[in-house]
């Protein structure tokens, strides 16, 4: 070589050199993180740090002596499994496995974002409250609500005609009043003076005002004795009386039951006018005449403003049935402009054909239902009634201003009716109720009919497409009306409830829909399901409900009261269960009033007993069979994990085209509209549901979803919207708008620790917590979905 030339020397050492490697794909995070973990492969443990190798060659070169003891790796939710561990331990760290199947040796590697699921029982919140043991059985208690044993308590005594009390006793088969029926029948018969009725739910309070209408109605026709009065009543007599109630739901349940009592009495005709009918076949009804009329405020204010035919100076009775919700709902200015144009018309004593009411009040009576006494109830009783008095199951007194009577009011639950709240972490919220609904069902005869209730409707939704048996993949066309409310269910049944019907309910389905659906709920034999919003907590007596499960808190202590009101009805026995989340929303237990207090129990105690036996898995095709959940040891800890596994596994199975599945968005959508209605809870109890509390990433595992999803405030979401996109595109914002919801960021202020990305910008956040302050008061957005 020339004496000019150079000559390098490097000393590599002895490790074989390895090209870098470059990671695409995936998120920025999930890319830094593998990046990482490659330059520790290749360079070592840092001088003086005790991280441990992750490759077997490398901890083979380690000096005898030296060995430090293994660390474990930093997961999302803590800290993940131990190499030094056996296999089995670490099963639940899975990748992408067959479904219902869970891997049994070490973690695998996956390339998708989420690759890797958290385990459910670490890392959640201590409750602060105390389980002791539970009480023994005591015998049950004595029913508040049912029909009154004393034999001098009947029909006829109360005022009302030898037909309509053989009619109850023998075709209805109610031989006896309840308290509320026995206080206010006489003076709605005997009396003109307006009423404001207030008892627990499942009383009776509908046919406490509806007999005396028809009993006064009937005199005109017939005597006591039953000999005609010589006077002819039908349908073009005239308009005697309008019930008003919230929901339709409630008209229809309303319209039923008077239908069944007017069999005594066929000349009068009753019918109803709701929305999402034809009002061209109500205004046809309304001509032909009628009686007694059923009404949604919304629906008769605008028939009283078009329909011409509908003459109001007859009428003689207004009934404001479940006062406080229709104040809720925003029919304040409805209501004022009913009561303001019947009481404008001049009040008839006869009508066209010459037929003198003389039996009837000679004033407009007004009636006012609530089982509560909140302002908004108060402000209606002003707008609606005159020197009203007030009853209820236990007394009834006169008194013009009934704010100073009912302030102190206070509404419990039926006594017979058993109460529990579940104090469980987010994270265990849906295998939770997995296995309190498969508990339920576990015994034949012991649960027909459960209420499940939920926040929101995209939620409903969600659960009701996880539980169903049949995958939405590979559902055939039906164009009957609840061909996508009713189905059978998975995962709950059990060799004493092999079938059990799963149904589905909110306010945004058409109405010959939600018509069809409570028809199936109420005619089923087999076991059923509900999984409704608030649109069911009103009013609705739907036999056999022998449980209600408050999957998500109701967004006020009055709502509350009526969820659990559905079971315990008439003197029938009942439970209620409510979950809450361990932390703020534990003080809430000390809002609930009620005279038989709520037990404490844990989450354990209801996955051991829910998942003793095998879980059956819904079939992959209409002609395939339904399999059964394999876990590793068979145990309810262990089952409950493999069951969460693989709800995670069907949302991200791919579509036939590729495309992320149907039941995936449906998850995201419903867990943006559930973090929206959280921030929604009554001022007052806002306290108990803290938004800025809520874990969103456990909250989004309750959702078999893997991460929180982006675009919770309806704000720009880098992974939501491109460039160039509007929101109205979007068809997420679509399908909450087209449920009535609010779909816009006015209550999406959300914050939650160690989840600082969740997608959307400063100016988003900032933006949703501006919207947030002004949309505080919308508590009633999702109550009817």
């Amino acid at each position: 070589m020339a004496d000019t030339g150079m000559l390098l020397n490097f000393d590599i050492g002895d490790v074989p050199l390895k090209r870098p490697v470059k990671f695409t794909g995936g998120r920025w995070r999930d890319r830094v993180s593998a990046q990482r973990n490659a330059k520790r492969n290749q360079d070592g443990p840092a001088q003086g740090s005790n991280s441990t190798p992750l490759t077997n060659d490398r901890r083979d070169r380690i000096p005898a002596g030296d060995e430090r003891p293994t660390k474990r790796q930093r997961t999302q939710d803590g800290y993940g499994p131990r190499p030094d561990l056996p296999a089995k331990s670490i099963s639940y760290m899975t990748g992408k496995l067959p479904p219902g199947s869970i891997s049994t040796g070490a973690r695998q590697q996956t390339t998708k974002p989420g690759g890797v699921t958290s385990r459910l029982f670490t890392s959640n919140p201590t409750p602060k409250t105390i389980f002791e043991e539970a009480p023994e059985e005591t015998e049950p208690a004595k029913p508040s609500n049912a029909p009154l044993s004393d034999e001098a308590a009947n029909f006829h005594a109360l005022g009302l005609s030898r037909r309509i009390a053989q009619h109850l006793s023998s075709k209805l088969e109610m031989k006896a009043p309840t308290s509320i029926q026995k206080n206010t029948i006489p003076q709605l018969v005997k009396e003109d003076s307006d009423a404001f009725l207030q008892a627990e739910t499942g009383s009776g309070k509908t046919l406490a005002y509806l007999l005396p209408i028809v009993q006064r109605i009937m005199a005109l026709s017939q005597n006591e004795d039953g000999t005609s009065t010589g006077t002819q009543i039908h349908r073009d007599s005239g308009l005697f009386a309008i019930i008003l109630a919230p929901t339709r739901e409630l008209c229809k349940q309303i319209a039923a039951v008077l239908e069944k009592v007017l069999r005594c009495a066929p000349w009068i005709v009753s019918t109803s006018v709701i929305g999402g009918e034809s009002k061209k076949s109500e205004k046809a009804r309304l001509r032909k005449g009628v009686n007694i009329l059923i009404a949604t405020p919304g629906r008769l204010a605008d028939h009283l403003d078009n329909t011409k035919v509908l003459d109001v100076g007859t009428v003689r009775w207004l009934v404001l049935d479940e006062g406080d919700r229709l104040m809720e709902m925003g029919f304040e200015e409805e209501l004022r402009s009913i009561v303001g144009k019947v009481r404008k018309e001049e009040l008839k004593g006869s009508n066209k054909e010459g037929v003198k009411f003389v039996t009837l009040p000679q004033r407009r009576v007004t009636v006012l239902c609530s089982a509560t006494m909140k302002m908004n109830v108060q402000k209606l009783g002003e707008i609606s009634l005159q020197d009203a008095i007030h009853v209820t199951a236990t007394k009834s007194e006169t008194d013009s201003d009934l704010a100073v009577e009912t302030n102190d009011a206070v509404f419990a639950a039926p006594s017979q009716l058993k109460q529990s709240y579940l104090i469980v972490p987010a994270k265990l919220r849906l295998v939770t109720l997995m296995a309190l609904l498969k508990s339920s069902f576990a015994r034949k005869g012991s649960v027909m009919k459960a209420i499940v209730f939920i926040s929101c409707a995209d939620s409903v939704d969600f659960h009701f497409d996880l539980l169903r048996s049949t995958p939405l993949a590979s559902l055939p066309s039906d164009t009957s009306p609840t061909s996508n409310t009713v189905a059978e269910a998975a995962y709950i049944t059990s060799p004493a409830n092999p079938t059990i019907t799963l149904l589905k309910l909110y306010g945004s389905l058409q109405q010959p829909v939600r018509t069809s659906t409570l028809a199936s709920f109420h005619k089923a034999n087999n076991p059923c399901v509900l999984i409704t919003t608030d649109i069911a907590s009103r009013g609705l007596d739907v036999p056999a409900v022998d449980l209600v499960i408050e999957y998500d808190p109701a967004f006020s202590v009055d709502d509350h009261v009526h969820r659990i009101g559905r079971t315990a009805r008439a003197g029938r026995p009942g439970k209620a269960a409510l979950f809450i989340q361990p932390g703020c929303e534990e003080g809430y237990i000390d809002l609930l009033k009620s005279s038989v207090p709520a037990a404490p129990q844990s989450y354990d105690t209801i996955l051991q007993k829910g998942f003793i036996s095998p879980i059956t898995l819904p079939k992959a095709s209409e002609n395939s069979e339904a399999t059964t959940l394999v876990s590793d040891r068979q145990s309810p800890n262990s089952r409950a994990e493999a069951l969460q596994l693989h709800f995670e596994q069907r949302l991200l199975a791919p579509g036939k085209d590729g495309s992320s599945s149907k039941l995936l968005d449906s998850a995201r959508q419903a867990f943006r509209s559930h973090i929206r209605a959280y921030a929604t809870h009554v001022r007052e109890e806002r306290g108990f549901f803290d938004i800025t509390q809520l874990h969103l990433g456990h909250t989004a595992k309750s959702f078999a979803l893997r991460e929180a999803p982006g675009g919770i405030g309806g704000g720009p979401s880098r992974r939501t919207f491109k460039p160039g996109q509007n929101k109205a595109s979007n068809g997420g914002h679509k399908q909450g708008a087209a449920r009535g919801e609010n779909s816009d960021d006015e209550t999406g202020a959300i914050r939650a620790k160690g989840h600082e990305n969740n997608g959307v910008d400063d100016d988003a956040a900032r933006r949703m917590r501006m919207k947030m302050k002004q949309a505080m008061d919308l508590a009633g957005e999702f109550n009817i979905g």
